[in-house]
């Protein structure tokens, strides 16, 4: 299980490359000094306003794995493909490239995971601020015991300030789903926040709160803790921890990823 997830992450990371190279010949010609900075959304729940280098494409991948209160362990290689048009209008693809789950006492199952795209608008209030909207579908691209099994649709409402050298991302929103569990709502309804603040000139701590919500189905709140290190202005590295808070889902998770821009569209 553990070497199928660092094969999706090693081939990501080789596809990456390649399409540094393919993408733009002006990318290659760049060097870390004349280049945008990367944009990481992840290791959080929650994303800011910001969006990505206009032009570039920027690339997240990483790999998690969590243990849940019934033993349940799962390998997941997360994946995030960005691209903004200008400051304010741009695109996510997003989902799991593989995931690995292995119930205590049952057979194994593994796939790709579930895939969202979304449309994503900035909209500045001053240097310092700015209010963001994500909205777009998940594409049932998972096995049924993996994934979702129907579409869904996703709208998030975000909220992001400096102050100082400390950066606060608020996002509230939630998920329609088309099939729900007996007895359950259609809608979930999430919520984050985040704090993120620089160490040094490379390395970070992020610290986060979030849960969910859906009627007939347990709630889920979970905080999680991070180190980002910026090793150059094309890369950013992170690994962390979450946890999950309520009493019928102490969840552990650990986690690492990198996020970099691939390469110039124009």
């Amino acid at each position: 299980m553990r070497c199928r997830g660092a094969l999706v992450l090693v081939l990501c990371a080789a596809a990456a490359h390649a399409g540094d190279a393919a993408v733009s010949t002006d990318a290659d010609a760049a060097t870390d000094t004349d280049a945008p900075s990367v944009t990481p959304y992840r290791p959080t729940v929650s994303d800011p306003a910001t969006l990505s280098a206009p032009g570039w494409v920027e690339l997240e991948t990483g790999l998690a794995l969590q243990r849940d209160p019934d033993a349940t362990r799962t390998l997941a290689a997360p994946y995030l493909v960005k691209y903004a048009f200008d400051a304010d209008h741009g695109i996510l693809i997003g989902g799991d490239a593989w995931i690995d789950a292995l119930p205590r006492g049952a057979r194994a199952t593994h796939g790709v995971g579930d895939t969202f795209v979304e449309w994503k608008q900035r909209f500045a209030v001053d240097e310092h601020a700015a209010f963001g909207v994500e909205a777009g579908v998940v594409a049932p691209t998972a096995p049924d015991a993996l994934g979702n099994g129907k579409p869904a649709y996703v709208a998030t409402g975000i909220y992001s300030v400096d102050f100082g050298a400390t950066h606060l991302d608020l996002n509230a929103g939630g998920t329609r789903f088309t099939r729900a569990a007996p007895h359950a709502s259609h809608w979930q309804s999430a919520w984050a926040a985040a704090v993120s603040r620089p160490l040094d000139d490379t390395f970070g701590a992020t610290a986060e709160l979030s849960g969910s919500a859906q009627r007939g189905a347990d709630h889920a709140h979970q905080l999680l803790g991070a180190i980002t290190y910026n090793p150059a202005r094309r890369c950013a590295l992170d690994a962390g921890f979450a946890y999950g808070l309520d009493r019928s889902g102490h969840s552990r998770e650990v986690f690492f990823g990198a996020t970099w821009l691939v390469g110039r569209l124009r």
